[in-house]
């Protein structure tokens, strides 16, 4: 199975975007665009494996749909738990999402972002693996699941730190233009605070 990992960094594109350079063991992508922005040394690497489905795809083809769902949970990760601090912003996080799960993600905002922790100085990601299985049919995905192991350190106003975690699946859709998109997620969240909170969700695209 292909393996690809994806370092989020920041660029100035937009005050707070993706940038993202790929390291693949097991599969090829081919080179990166000379204009990303190497990495920053403190962000962790999003690590994307494929574990059952696409069996149909042959390597290249797996790649091209890994990488695809990479850049959905790139983007989340970046929108939702990233960028400077202190923020106010997170609902950019379900720009990837549909119609319907983007709004009832919205209401679940301070479990499917670090809104808990806005006053923070900084965040870090330190540990992002996203382990995708797919549906596929006569050699073409229509769809995924992403079990994702997100876990943060935020720095607070006084200087400690606390430690964010979020586990559980994104389930996503491919569109007719090779786009994909979150339709739905059943996820836990634990923001440091001593206390944990469990949502999900089975709205429909």
């Amino acid at each position: 199975m292909g393996h690809t990992r994806r370092h989020v960094g920041r660029t100035a594109r937009t005050g707070v975007a993706v940038g993202v350079a790929l390291l693949v063991s097991g599969c090829s992508t081919g080179s990166p665009p000379d204009d990303e922005e190497t990495p920053s040394a403190e962000s962790a690497a999003l690590r994307v494996q494929t574990v059952t489905g696409a069996e149909s795809l042959d390597e290249a083809a797996r790649a091209e749909v890994e990488g695809a769902v990479g850049d959905v949970l790139s983007d989340y990760v970046v929108e939702g738990f990233l960028g400077e601090f202190p923020r106010q912003d997170f609902v950019r996080a379900f720009e990837s999402f549909t119609s319907v799960a983007a709004r009832k993600a919205t209401r679940d905002i301070d479990l499917l972002t670090a809104a808990t922790v806005r006053d923070a100085t900084a965040v870090r990601a330190t540990e992002l693996d996203a382990r995708l299985s797919f549906l596929d049919e006569a050699g073409e995905v229509h769809g995924g699941t992403a079990a994702v192991h997100f876990t943060f350190e935020a720095t607070m106003e006084d200087g400690s730190t606390r430690p964010l975690a979020l586990d559980g699946r994104f389930m996503l859709e491919a569109g007719d233009d090779d786009s994909w998109s979150i339709f739905g997620y059943d996820v836990t969240f634990d923001d440091g605070d001593e206390s944990s909170a469990e949502t999900e969700s089975e709205a429909g695209s």
